[in-house]
Formats: C-alpha cells, structure tokens, sequence
C-alpha cells in the first residue's frame, strides 16, 4: 500500500522519522526493494543514530543500507530531508502504527467482517483453533467464544501484548499467545484442529502452505481470508492457492472495501 494510501487510512495519526526505532528485526528486514532508496539514503546520512540502529538491529539489511548510502550523496536542503523523511516513514507506515498504536489498526473498518465466512466452512465448537498472524486478536478472540482453545500466533511483541490486554479484558482464558510467523509455527505437528489466517497470507507463500499443512490434524481444515481481490496484482497468489498442489476452494464474500476472496481446504489425508 502506497504513502499516500496509509496516510488516508491512518489518518489523525502522527508519525516521525524516530519511530524507526520502533521497528523490530525482521521489520527492518523487509526495508529492501520496498523503501524508495534516495530518501533512505536521506535519512541514513542525516540520522547516523539511526543508521547504527537498523544495522544492528538487523546485522542482514547492512549491506543494503552501504550501498543505498554509496549510491545517494546526501540532501543539503532542509525542506528536501523532511520530505525524505515523510516518505520513508509512511512507506512502511502499517508497520509502525502495529509498534506504536495498535489500538489504532485494530479500529480500521476492514477488520469487520463478518466470522461467519469461517464458521460456515467448518464449526468449532470443541476445536483448537490457530489463528496465524493474529494481528490485533479480532478473529483469535471470535473463536476463542466457540472453540476450545485458541493459540494466536504473532510475530510483533506489541501486538503480542495488546492481544492478551483484550482476552483478559473480554474475559478469554482460552486463549494463548505465542511468538511466530506464517513459516514457523512454534506448535507440533498436529496439533490444530483449524487453521486461520486474515489479512496475514503470502509474505512467504510456499513456505507458509508447507507449515499450515503442518501443523493442521489430519482432516482439520485451514481457511484463509487474505483481504485480496479479484484483481490482476492478486491473481498469481489465487491460482497458486487453487492449483492442484494446494487444492484450495475459494468463494466470494464482502468486506468493508469490496468484494474478497475466501480459501479454504480439509486436510484429509488420502486413504482417510
């Protein structure tokens, strides 16, 4: 998503080129290929502070960092820096607000739709729900008042933190919160009866697929909604998704922006 496009979307909230320090490693390591380089440089030589931060934050972007650095000289106008600055900072601007305001990503519109797209696949009343890039906990915690128990899996610790805040305030003993990504799921194989993912697909997509199938029982289900539509930039995830070696059935359902695309497989295992 563009500057522009967040700065709509978050709007009310003030961002500055120190909540880099925000970030955490492997935030920082999406920063290649993402963030437009002439502005980093920008920043780097402006901020050396902050330079030393990413680099030792994340030892494997350093590289990157020197030879956006090389390439750029830096800005000696003041107006040129602050616009560096603002570009850089609202470039990856969903990143920041996950670290600095979660409240105010978990308030955004497209969070509300409707759970029953999930419990019309498959109930889970009885079920161990994972819920994979948990985010703010609103599917987490819409399962945990059906299902057994839910583990939410997080990779951001703020989140991590602002996910308990709201089972214990909702009053959800059922649910646990644990460190992870899409591709490393810290539960053994198995062990979920139902796997979700919201708005959280396709960071790693062939590594992603390979953990769910994982970590899911045999003939437990895993359900996505990515939030993507039928558009030309989504179209190499969905046909990935629904080829043979995937073998996802997908619907449409509707969303606060528009129309999406739901997937979803049962993981029965051939001779079951």
């Amino acid at each position: 998503m563009s500057g522009p496009r967040l700065k709509k979307l978050f709007d009310g909230v003030d961002l500055h080129i120190q909540d880099l320090y925000l970030l955490e490693p492997f935030q920082i390591e999406y920063f290649p290929g993402w963030i437009p380089e002439r502005e980093l440089a920008a920043v780097l030589r402006a901020y050396p502070a902050i330079d030393r931060f990413l680099r030792t934050s994340a030892p494997a972007v350093a590289a990157f960092l020197d030879a956006t650095k090389a390439r750029y000289p830096a800005s000696a106008d003041r107006s040129d820096l602050a616009q560096s600055e603002d570009t850089v900072i609202w470039t990856i601007a969903d990143l920041v607000v996950y670290n600095k305001c979660p409240e105010v990503y978990d308030r955004l519109e497209f969070h509300n739709w409707d759970f029953a797209e999930v419990t019309n696949i498959t109930p889970l009343e009885g079920r161990v729900v994972v819920d994979v890039g948990s985010g703010t906990g609103r599917v987490a915690l819409e399962a945990a008042a059906i299902a057994t128990a839910v583990v939410a899996v997080e990779p951001v610790t703020r989140l991590r933190h602002f996910i308990r805040d709201k089972a214990a305030q909702a009053g959800r003993r059922n649910v646990r919160v644990v460190a992870g990504f899409g591709h490393a799921i810290p539960l053994p194989d198995g062990s979920a009866d139902v796997l979700i993912t919201s708005h959280a697909l396709g960071w790693r997509l062939e590594d992603e697929l390979t953990e769910f199938e994982r970590v899911v029982a045999p003939a437990g289900h895993i359900i996505h909604c990515p939030g993507t539509a039928e558009i030309a930039a989504e179209e190499q995830q969905h046909r990935r998704l629904i080829e043979p070696a995937w073998n996802y059935r997908f619907a449409r359902f509707r969303e606060a922006d528009g129309w999406k695309r739901k997937y979803w497989k049962n993981c029965r295992r051939l001779g079951q």
